[in-house]
């Protein structure tokens, strides 16, 4: 096991939980299976709000959100919210779950061994989350009115690998909105360090086109294999993000195509007007670049080359078949649930 699950609860709702697979600042995830009749199981990443932020309304807000607005975002490049629910006063949702790797551990593992990614993975890896970025910009209310999401969290630690070569975003715990804003407080810094667009890093306002700086410098980092934007502290990062300081990649990007090179720089451009304005634009020049270089956006670019890293997880036996859920019940559970948490004591 990574962890082990002291502390934890042995199951949350029908889930029984695995393995505690990781933790952030709102909420932990655990590998969980789900077992049915006949031998039947499947696993789920199920996410549950830490137990000392249970009672906190922000909290338990934001990951209210978090689960109605991840129920609507049925898409292959997005990992999909299937259920929502509470069990002892705990809030938790299940996700689908990807057998395969984190980017960040990709990352890691890579630069341990002194090499690259494959220019044809990256850009395939690239190409598939302005697929996902594409479709959360572009979501409307059943009114037609736009949302306006921004994931505000795209880094490696949130882009999963799967073993038949699936690329899929996750974790929309931070994202903005139309009907989220309202939650997140002036000013306050909100994302991964080291992976923010110089507006985010200020504190400014974010929109969609800062998602894209974000995916540009997982790009670069995937091409140099070391962090694009150093620094010994968090100020000396957040001002090396202020300033674009380009200076890695200037060093460790020199053997990059030309053509390649031309397309970061367009995506890490300091002002926002300068870069690429739409997911769908810079898919449409990444496509461009790709068959200057020759390179097919396929998944036969990322998979055999992941395969001969053996960084995949052992895959379990258990069985994959199981409905799709119904982003509807997600949505009902979570209007349930949000409705008895705002309920005044007593009440």
């Amino acid at each position: 096991m990574r962890a082990t699950l002291a502390m934890a609860p042995k199951r949350l709702g029908a889930y029984e939980l695995v393995e505690r697979l990781g933790s952030g600042g709102m909420a932990e995830v655990f590998l969980a299976r789900r077992a049915g009749p006949h031998g039947f199981a499947k696993r789920f990443a199920v996410k549950r709000i830490l137990p000392h932020l249970a009672d906190e309304p922000r909290f338990v807000s934001m990951f209210c959100d978090e689960a109605r607005i991840g129920a609507t975002l049925t898409h292959p490049n997005i990992v999909q919210v299937v259920d929502f629910g509470e069990q002892d006063g705990q809030l938790y949702m299940a996700m689908e779950y990807v057998d395969g790797v984190s980017c960040a551990k990709l990352l890691r593992f890579v630069a341990e061994r002194g090499e690259r990614f494959p220019i044809g993975a990256a850009l395939y890896i690239t190409h598939e989350l302005l697929r996902a970025l594409d479709f959360v910009h572009s979501v409307r209310d059943e009114q037609g009115r736009a949302q306006q999401l921004v994931h505000r969290d795209v880094s490696p630690g949130n882009i999963l690998l799967g073993r038949a070569g699936d690329v899929k975003l996750a974790d929309f715990g931070i994202l903005q909105s139309t009907y989220v804003d309202r939650r997140t407080e002036p000013g306050q810094l909100k994302g991964k360090l080291g992976y923010m667009a110089p507006e985010q890093a200020l504190g400014a306002l974010v929109d969609s086109r800062s998602d894209l700086f974000a995916l540009g410098i997982v790009l670069a980092e995937m091409l140099t294999a070391r962090p694009l934007f150093p620094g010994q502290t968090e100020l000396e990062i957040l001002m090396r993000i202020r300033d674009v300081d380009l200076s890695v990649l200037d060093h460790h990007g020199r053997y990059l195509p030309a053509a390649l090179q031309a397309f970061l720089r367009r995506t890490l451009q300091r002002r926002s007007t300068m870069r690429f304005q739409l997911a769908s634009e810079m898919a449409d020049e990444l496509r461009h670049v790709a068959r200057v270089l020759g390179i097919s956006l396929t998944e036969g670019r990322l998979l055999p080359w992941l395969v001969s890293l053996d960084v995949l997880p052992a895959q379990s036996g258990l069985r994959a078949a199981v409905r799709p859920s119904d982003p509807t019940d997600v949505l009902r559970a979570v209007e349930a649930l949000e409705a008895r948490h705002s309920r005044p004591p007593g009440a």
